[in-house]
């Protein structure tokens, strides 16, 4: 289950990243580069947080690593998902296409099913998690 979440994810980031035109100079499309350079600076920020040896694109966790609450982990639980994300809907507001909507949508799905299936593994592995997950949010600050 977890190699097809990734692969489907992995597939759908490379919808919404393959340019279907050349970009209009539009308030649309700076906002949409403005999103998806916010969106590398926050997976920066999470990988340096996490430390590369324990980063996995796999919702399992990674043996011997510890649970992060530094960095963009302190206010989410999953700065890397948030980060796809956003940077998906920045290149949908530059390529403002029917099946770019419908892929960002499908992320979405494929997202919301890895961080499931990741939560429940992270609640066996790390004894302080559930209280990690009542103080933080998953995505988005306010919002999930």
């Amino acid at each position: 289950m977890s190699f097809a979440l990734v692969t489907a994810q992995m597939l759908l980031i490379a919808v919404l990243a393959w340019p279907s035109s050349v970009p209009a100079l539009e308030a649309r499309s700076l906002i949409g580069a403005l999103l998806i350079l916010g969106a590398i600076a926050l997976a920066l920020w999470a990988l340096a947080a996490m430390r590369l040896h324990t980063f996995s694109v796999m919702p399992e966790p990674v043996a011997g690593a510890r649970l992060c609450q530094r960095g963009p982990y302190a206010r989410i639980r999953h700065p890397m998902y948030c980060a796809v994300l956003a940077g998906g809907a920045g290149a949908l507001l530059i390529w403002p296409v029917t099946w770019k909507l419908i892929a960002w949508i499908l992320l979405g799905i494929v997202l919301a099913m890895k961080i499931r299936r990741e939560e429940r593994l992270l609640m066996t592995v790390y004894a302080d998690y559930a209280s990690y997950r009542e103080r933080t949010h998953a995505l988005f600050p306010g919002l999930l």
